[in-house]
């Protein structure tokens, strides 16, 4: 039976029924009873189903290319410049122990920015905002590559985390909408997470389907507040672990500000539980398996980012390679995203949730054993390379699995919100591992000594996870 003709009769079925279609919301509770918005969220799933079914499987081609352009150029502008840092500190004088910033700016605006978009997405529509973010990012690229001092380079890099936060919730709320079939869903989310910026803005409003903004009478407000001080809070937050890590924890600007950040981060749950509309609707916290894999969240892309970092730092400090010597050593995590994606895509579903989830944690380890292990050059293709290979293939185990099961859990209407929550937290994964694991310049043996330290601090955060899933995640 195709896909399609499946799908129509699902429709049907939920004609005659009035049940929800979508596999996916298994939740705690009855939350529409919580706040009497039964009857507002009724019809959102025959009509998500509906769209879907009258799509062509061209078009869901093309959907679904244009979608994960977004996680690929996102993902791209976060870790391309990796490479280029050393020359980039170079030519524009950067500060010892500051060029992180090129890659934290953008990790944190990333964060920060990304309820705030993903609950505009829910309040109007995907695809507006969707389309917004790949102008924001490929209009700014143009003063990034322009910078001629520190500042202009991080400022603009940072803006350019917003329109990334504008693009990727608003992607995964797209992908939830158009393939309501959990095994379509599960593969359209692996080749999304495998994956001129303003042409693919203009492509991808032609190519979405039309889509209907909700009347302004009785449509959600923005919660300002909220977001203030969520942004506030993790900027702060950020700030301090990068001064304690680079400068020491004592000082008193550390302290001061680690502390304002935990009050403004407080404050924001405190905020989200008395305003009318929150931006992160405290309810959330309650569905399915949402609470641990928030914090599993932050392992996934806290590997990807350091373990790429570290390993281009070796490869060039250590090691004396240019720069395109450490992008072509660094081949075989691209390689392997490529080969694997698809696979994960086509068999994941045929799985238990918690085997994938702690299945990624511990291949994720592996690869963290082997690059620490691996303290010599000629260890290159016996560590390193195969550590690169069970470390992605971890990655896309558990980025498909964490972010299936948790929009597997998001209610009909907020997928958006659902979907931003999660990446800020791979967001935050990135952010506070870039801080906490930065190695100073030093002697090329006390260098090493620090590299493997870092290595050997994701092993613990691999198996604290681990254990977390085992204990919390229910299949």
């Amino acid at each position: 039976m195709s896909t399609e003709t499946t799908l129509t009769q699902s429709v049907a079925e939920t004609k005659g029924n009035r049940t929800c279609l979508s596999p996916c919301p298994t939740l705690v509770g009855d939350h529409d009873e919580e706040k009497g918005s039964k009857e507002k969220f009724s019809e959102t799933p025959e009509v998500a189903v509906t769209e879907s079914a009258s799509l062509t499987p061209l078009r869901k081609i093309l959907i679904l290319s244009i979608l994960s352009a977004a996680q690929f150029f996102d993902i791209f502008n976060a870790v391309a410049s990796i490479v280029s840092l050393p020359q980039i500190s170079k030519d524009l004088n950067f500060q010892p122990g500051t060029i992180q910033w090129i890659l934290s700016g953008y990790t944190l605006t990333f964060a920060s920015f990304m309820l705030v978009a993903g609950r505009i997405a829910d309040i109007l529509h995907p695809k507006p905002v969707f389309t917004a973010g790949f102008l924001v990012i490929g209009i700014l690229g143009i003063p990034v590559g322009a910078s001629v001092n520190p500042i202009m380079a991080i400022v603009f890099r940072a803006l350019q985390g917003i329109g990334a936060a504008m693009n990727v919730p608003s992607a995964m709320a797209l992908i939830s909408m158009y393939f309501p079939d959990p095994d379509q869903r599960s593969r359209a989310f692996a080749i999304y997470g495998a994956s001129a910026m303003s042409p693919l803005a203009v492509a991808s409003w032609y190519i979405l389907p039309a889509h209907q903004t909700p009347p302004s009478t009785g449509r959600k407000s923005i919660d300002w507040p909220g977001v203030f001080s969520l942004t506030a809070g993790l900027t702060l937050f950020v700030f301090a672990v990068t001064e304690g890590s680079a400068g020491g924890w004592k000082s008193a600007r550390v302290i001061v500000t680690l502390v304002l950040s935990v009050v403004l981060l407080a404050s924001f749950l405190v905020i989200e539980r008395i305003v009318k509309d929150p931006a992160f609707p405290t309810r959330t916290w309650s569905n399915k398996n949402f609470t641990p894999l928030f914090f599993y969240a932050w392992s996934i892309y806290w590997f990807v980012f350091v373990t790429e970092m570290q390993l281009v730092e070796i490869f060039g400090t250590l090691w004396h390679e240019s720069a395109l010597s450490s992008a072509v050593r660094c081949v075989p995590m691209g390689l392997t995203a490529i080969i694997v994606s698809p696979l994960v895509g086509a068999y994941a579903p045929r799985f238990s949730r918690r085997l994938l989830l702690m299945s990624g944690q511990i291949m994720s380890a592996i690869g963290v054993i082997l690059f620490a292990l691996a303290d010599t050059r000629d260890k290159y293709w016996s560590h390193i390379v195969p550590g690169m290979i069970v470390g992605m293939i971890g990655l896309f185990l558990s980025y498909v699995a964490c972010t299936t099961v948790v929009m597997e859990g998001a209610r009909p209407g907020e997928e958006g919100v659902v979907g931003a929550v999660m990446n800020t937290a791979y967001q935050i994964g990135a952010t506070i591992g870039l801080a906490v694991n930065n190695v100073q310049p030093l002697d090329a043996l006390s260098q090493h000594k620090g590299y493997a330290i870092s290595f050997w601090s994701m092993l613990a955060l691999n198996g604290t996870m681990t254990v977390v899933t085992f204990f919390f995640v229910k299949n």
